[in-house]
């Protein structure tokens, strides 16, 4: 018989990661009230097991973690309040910032695939990967994060997006609470880098390896 956090981690594993990231913070919530209610022990031991099987299912790979493969600055990212007001596709949306401002955002370091458009038929997975986006961003605040490049040559706005306020700056964080990340371990996007925009690539790249050795998303064969 399967131990209750091998049950977890299996659930966890064919779950969308924002439902993951989502429910987690759910749970959170439901067990800082419990908490508070002073209700039984066995809390505690539901807690453990939730949080063995959330584990399990995001380092689920024998290949090496982006904590081992990449380098973080050693100060948290500077980001700026927005709220997503619609998703374009997988790695584009539109924002309002805290000025009122409607601003096109691009995320960094990703290209998700194309969806259809009036002079093609789109690109395989591209509905998923736009679906997955609404899941994580649409109505959401969230967090953007400049590179080196402003904006690019169609006008958007280049930006890294972070689904939380990131109080660190290491590997963990960067996989639970970065969109890029999010978007490439799920394999609804490669990675790629446009001109000098690179400050996550190492790691970025350790996590395509993960997608594509765990055949998830577009690397399904």
């Amino acid at each position: 018989m399967q131990s209750d956090a091998a049950t977890n981690g299996y659930l966890f594993r064919v779950m969308p990661l924002c439902a993951i990231y989502i429910m987690k913070k759910t749970m959170a919530i439901i067990l800082s009230v419990t908490l508070i209610l002073s209700l039984s022990g066995c809390v505690d031991a539901f807690v453990e097991g939730f949080d063995e099987g959330y584990k399990a299912a995001m380092s689920n790979s024998n290949t090496d973690s982006a904590s081992q493969a990449a380098t973080f600055d050693e100060d948290a990212p500077v980001t700026d309040k927005v709220t997503v007001e619609s998703v374009v596709d997988g790695d584009t949306i539109w924002v309002r910032d805290e000025d009122n401002n409607r601003l096109k955002i691009r995320v960094i370091g990703v290209d998700a695939p194309e969806t259809p458009k009036s002079n093609n038929d789109g690109e395989p997975f591209a509905e998923e990967a736009q679906a997955f986006a609404e899941q994580c961003l649409d109505g959401q605040v969230i967090y953007l994060e400049r590179d080196v490049s402003d904006t690019d040559q169609y006008g958007r706005t280049l930006r890294y997006v972070w689904l939380e306020q990131p109080a660190d700056n290491d590997a963990s964080t960067f996989e639970e609470l970065n969109f890029s990340a999010l978007l490439v371990r799920g394999g609804y996007a490669s990675v790629v880098v446009y001109g000098d925009d690179d400050k996550y690539y190492d790691a970025l790249k350790s996590l395509e390896v993960q997608a594509k050795s765990d055949q998830l998303g577009m690397w399904m064969s």
